[in-house]
């Protein structure tokens, strides 16, 4: 924990993200893992041959060897985004863009969630919590200690000590929530159904495909209203008999009155 806060303080600007720490036969093997190794190694590797030499000396380690790694993405690994979001923090940036800058950056790297947190006196004398969310981020469970990466980072002000924890729920973890349609099954489901679908009209009229079935209409508003203004008692009654019949007729009602 030692070696790791002091390497950490020694590569700020370098992308610490953290060491592996082995005891072999021949001494101590320490892997720094960063994002830019050629700050780590310096000009001719002088800053290395420092850093070796704090080892032995500092921390009475017996024939350390260094060696270092470089992270290809920085972006989706949570220590170092700690770190840079504290550096920004520490150069005066306003807590609130800084902190967005880095959730956007991560989420653009393609992650599934993103949670930073900001604890201190960020903006007055009372100490409070910022958060930053962004995406899912799992909580609780195997997910959360497998698939969660948690950098944490410190941030000295004026005001005091600012408290920053980085959380990235990466997307390499299956997580069961996902659908995935088997396009090869559904496409030959497909062809079995055109290919039981009647082809000629022959088999057509024997499906039915050209009975029309008959539907009653509702009628509309305007048509039930000229239904109720129609009384049936004021239709006269007509006649359909031929005008001659109609003449004849007259004629023989005349006779009779007479």
């Amino acid at each position: 924990m030692q070696i790791n806060e002091y390497l950490r303080s020694e590569l700020v600007r370098a992308g610490f993200s953290g060491i592996d720490f082995q005891k072999t036969p021949l001494g101590v093997r320490i892997t720094l893992k960063t994002s830019r190794p050629g700050l780590v190694i310096g000009k001719g590797g002088k800053r290395i041959q420092e850093i070796t030499d704090t080892l032995e000396s500092k921390f009475n380690l017996e024939r350390p060897q260094i060696e270092v790694e470089e992270i290809e993405n920085p972006s989706l690994d949570a220590q170092i985004m700690a770190e840079r979001l504290a550096y920004s923090l520490d150069r005066g940036r306003h807590y609130r863009r800084a902190g967005y800058y880095i959730l956007r950056r991560i989420m653009e790297a393609g992650v599934k969630g993103v949670e930073i947190r900001i604890s201190g006196k960020v903006t007055s004398q009372r100490a409070r919590t910022q958060i930053f969310r962004a995406g899912t981020m799992k909580k609780s469970g195997h997910p959360a200690q497998v698939a969660v990466e948690k950098g944490v980072a410190q941030c000295i002000q004026k005001s005091g000590t600012l408290g920053i924890i980085v959380k990235i729920f990466h997307s390499d973890y299956p997580t069961g929530d996902q659908v995935k349609i088997k396009t090869d099954l559904l496409r030959k489901k497909q062809q079995e159904i055109e290919a039981k679908k009647p082809k000629t009209k022959a088999e057509k009229l024997r499906a039915g495909e050209y009975l029309v079935e008959e539907s009653e209409e509702e009628l509309s508003m305007e048509d039930k209203e000229l239904i109720d203004e129609v009384d049936e008692e004021e239709i006269s009654e007509v006649s359909i008999e031929s005008a001659g019949e109609e003449e004849n007729h007259e004629e023989e009602l005349e006779d009779e009155n007479s």
